[in-house]
């Protein structure tokens, strides 16, 4: 029996059937008529969900269906795993799958640790399943002990207050019913109903950081500081919770007016950051961070803090993502693409998702001569964006090859450019002489043909190609990054 939370219920299982029931109201988490798909391990948390939902089911019109992941993990037994789960969902006529997934294998090929790996395929064939079944909802069976022992790792790591929030009961289609049920009234109950439960000897394994807090440092900080620490921690979370969500509400505005995204970049700007009070410019902060590179956590609070400090020009955050302060905002890099190689469609239509753009272009007939020369040869005129000084170029199509590649930049890139009388400069020393961000760089598309640059789009067009008199076709090249311009919202 794990210590923590002391019940003397004596009636383990109404008890557990009426905080399930009171917390699936609490957070609306499955309406009548839905599918809910409950991941069961054949451990005491998941038995437990299971057995609970299918009885609650009934009298509150929703189904089931059961989802178990093979990790390929414990040989023999972890077939027997499987096995038993598919016998308990038999034996209460609720539909079964198991899904198969080598963990120990993909941890090496994703480079994270066996618990990481372990998460992501069960995530992954939930997700899947949903979307083929067509069901609502994916139950998992994280209790109170499981969002107390979050709350101890993430204080530890360093985190604030949406990370202090713990488990979410509710996130999506993920629910969470038994996230306010103690792990002993769990057991009890599981007992007082013959179900047939798992130990998993991974579970006891020291070297896995959630064990260690589990069997070791959770325990330990009870005996000393407080009986009913479980439960403290686990109402600390969710009463965090309603701070955090109110606080994340007052952000979104914040973020609409104080960012704006162009490509694969999201900038903040330093003015609107040093207006807002620090608990919503430091989730605006947050925000890009997860715009830019698509990740679902939050920043460290040392991330964070070094970025509010304003004393670092550039700072290196989770998900391979750069923050660089440039002309009073602060942007967001993802990782620059890599390999980036395309043919430009001409005439036609060609997305870059790599680099935030689409590019679109047009063949047109030189029928003026001088005119047409004189015209091509300035800055087009129209919009311009926070980086790019042009979005539209004429290139000498005949001079083309017939086709137009568009890469990224390459060491030793160089080009002649226009107005500068054929005299070659390297892209990298033009542009930053113009003063482009190192790391913006890495995401303007080149444009080329027959090995030489045409344009470097968005800044400097090629004398090779220039539009002249005699030219007789014109290629006009025209970029349109993705763009999510500052919202005039109510300031907070």
């Amino acid at each position: 029996m794990i210590t923590g939370v002391v019940h003397t219920a004596r009636d383990p299982v109404r008890e557990v059937l009426d905080i399930v029931s009171s917390t699936i109201q609490e957070y609306s988490m499955i309406e009548p008529g839905e599918t809910v798909i409950c991941a069961v391990s054949g451990g005491p948390d998941s038995m437990c969900l299971l057995d609970s939902l299918h009885i609650l089911s009934s009298e509150s019109g929703f189904s089931l269906y059961v989802a178990h992941l093979h990790h390929h993990m414990r040989g023999e037994q972890a077939d027997k795993d499987a096995q038993l789960v598919l016998d308990v969902s038999k034996q209460r006529n609720i539909p079964a799958e198991v899904g198969h997934e080598e963990v120990f294998d993909l941890a090496e090929t994703l480079g994270v640790g066996v618990e990481e790996a372990g998460r992501i395929a069960r995530y992954d064939f939930f997700f899947r399943l949903l979307k083929r079944t067509g069901a609502h909802r994916i139950a998992l069976g994280h209790n109170m002990n499981d969002q107390a022992e979050t709350v101890i790792m993430r204080l530890a790591r360093g985190a604030g207050t949406q990370g202090l929030a713990g488990i979410p009961p509710v996130n999506g289609p993920v629910i969470r019913p038994v996230i306010q049920v103690p792990r002993n009234l769990i057991e009890d109950y599981c007992r007082k109903r013959n179900l047939p439960v798992i130990t998993d000897i991974y579970n006891f394994d020291l070297r896995y950081t959630r064990n260690l807090v589990r069997h070791k440092i959770l325990p330990e900080l009870s005996g000393i500081l407080n009986p009913s620490l479980i439960e403290t921690l686990s109402q600390t979370a969710r009463v965090l919770r309603w701070d955090a969500g109110f606080l994340q509400k007052q952000a979104e505005t914040a973020f609409l007016a104080a960012s704006m995204k162009e490509g694969r970049v999201t900038l903040v700007s330093e003015e609107s950051l040093r207006n807002l009070p620090k608990a919503i410019g430091s989730r605006v902060l947050d925000k890009a961070w997860r715009e830019c590179t698509g990740q679902t956590g939050n920043l460290e609070i040392s991330h964070v803090l070094r970025l509010l400090g304003g004393n670092e020009n550039t700072v290196s955050l989770p998900g391979e993502a750069t923050a660089h302060r440039h002309q009073d905002h602060i942007g967001f890099y993802p990782a620059p693409p890599e390999g980036l190689d395309i043919v430009v469609k001409i005439p036609g239509y060609t997305v870059v998702p790599e680099l935030g753009l689409s590019v679109t272009t047009r063949i047109l007939e030189n029928t003026s001569g001088d005119e047409w020369a004189k015209h091509c040869s300035g800055r087009p005129p129209g919009p311009t964006s926070f980086f790019m000084l042009e979005l539209k170029a004429w290139a000498d199509y005949n001079r083309c090859e017939g086709n137009i590649r568009l890469r990224t930049r390459q060491p030793g890139d160089r080009l002649a450019p226009l107005g500068m009388q054929g005299k070659e400069k390297k892209i990298k020393d033009l542009l930053i002489s113009m003063g482009i961000p190192r790391y913006y760089r890495n995401f303007i598309p080149i444009f080329t043909s027959g090995g030489s640059v045409v344009w470097v789009g968005g800044f400097r067009l090629s004398e090779q190609f220039k539009v002249q008199s005699d030219t007789g076709k014109i290629i006009e090249i025209e970029i349109e990054p993705l763009l999510r311009r500052r919202q005039n919202c109510a300031t907070i």
